[in-house]
């Protein structure tokens, strides 16, 4: 049977804005593996849904104060299609109330105003452990752009690719094609060879089924960031990353992270040593990762101003 599109579309709780977060982490015309359109405000790419791969189309409007979403998927069943589009859902938390945040916060005046400035922000999330471990190891101690890429140059060589009228679809570097790469080939991508080795080793982990699953995850965030650190190339930034990426809500985030600090302390007027930041923060439980986030998208954001003015 060929695929054919179902359409569907989802109205978000305001506010609600992701096209922040696409934009400040794609490329023009390139796949990470979504490739997103500036002007169409939509994106698209290849899924991996019940052993298929699934070409889909997001689109955005009305952001941040009247959103709608509209998702296009080519299916072989319509079943298949309302499967993957929950999935969707949750992968750019159109259900992530972003007022019940703001609440949260309002102990936290310094903080309210950090959200209230990037109005229904919120990052996007993956939809396996193997892509978020993928993503924050390329991203160690390197500048976002070169990062991206660098991402961008795996997805071309590992991902899977399909061109449907006169649009091209990615899918993530697939893991059998990772595991079984060579590291002079990953090297010559852009990545180290530390990199490139751990790469290898993650995906051939995710083969042989030997990373949590989202449910272990779910049910044991800082148990499963101590078990990842087992994993070669992944120390603790590695694997709070991934677990933030992964996890529905945001219970945990990368402290060490300098544009989290740095954003931090420009915003609360203090000095803040990691395990000082952790205490300060943990009363925010679920929403600790959201607010490091948002502080290192202002803090990022403050940067780029600067080198243009």
């Amino acid at each position: 049977m060929k695929p054919k599109p179902y359409t569907f579309t989802y109205m978000p709780k305001p506010p609600y804005w992701f096209t922040g977060h696409l934009e400040r982490f794609s490329l023009p015309n390139r796949p990470l593996p979504w490739i997103y359109d500036w002007g169409e405000k939509s994106c698209r790419r290849l899924i991996g849904y019940r052993e298929a791969l699934v070409p889909v189309k997001v689109y955005f409007r009305g952001e941040p104060w009247m959103p709608s979403v509209k998702t296009v998927i080519w299916s072989r069943s319509a079943e298949q299609a309302r499967g993957l589009n929950e999935a969707l859902l949750e992968c750019i938390r159109a259900r992530f109330d972003y007022r019940e945040f703001l609440a949260v916060l309002d102990g936290w005046p310094r903080l309210r105003v950090l959200a209230e400035k990037y109005p229904g922000l919120r990052p996007g999330r993956t939809m396996s452990l193997y892509e978020a471990l993928v993503d924050s190891v390329v991203k160690q101690r390197i500048a976002l752009r070169m990062a991206l890429r660098v991402q961008s140059r795996l997805v071309s060589r590992y991902g899977a690719k399909l061109v449907m009228k006169d649009e091209v679809f990615y899918s993530f570097p697939l893991p059998e094609a990772l595991a079984s790469s060579k590291v002079e080939d990953l090297y010559g991508l852009g990545l180290t060879r530390m990199k490139a080795r751990a790469l290898r080793e993650i995906a051939l982990a995710e083969v042989e089924g030997r990373l949590p699953s989202v449910g272990e995850v779910v049910r044991d965030p800082q148990g499963n960031i101590e078990e990842l650190t087992g994993l070669y190339g992944v120390g603790r930034w590695t694997a709070e990353l991934s677990i933030a990426m992964v996890h529905p809500r945001f219970p945990v985030g990368p402290a060490s992270d300098l544009a989290v600090s740095r954003g931090l302390e420009r915003l609360l007027g203090l000095k803040l040593s990691e395990a000082r930041l952790r205490e300060l923060l943990e009363d925010l439980g679920d929403y600790l990762g959201l607010i490091m986030y948002l502080a290192a998208y202002d803090y990022e954001s403050a940067k780029k101003r600067g080198r243009q003015g």
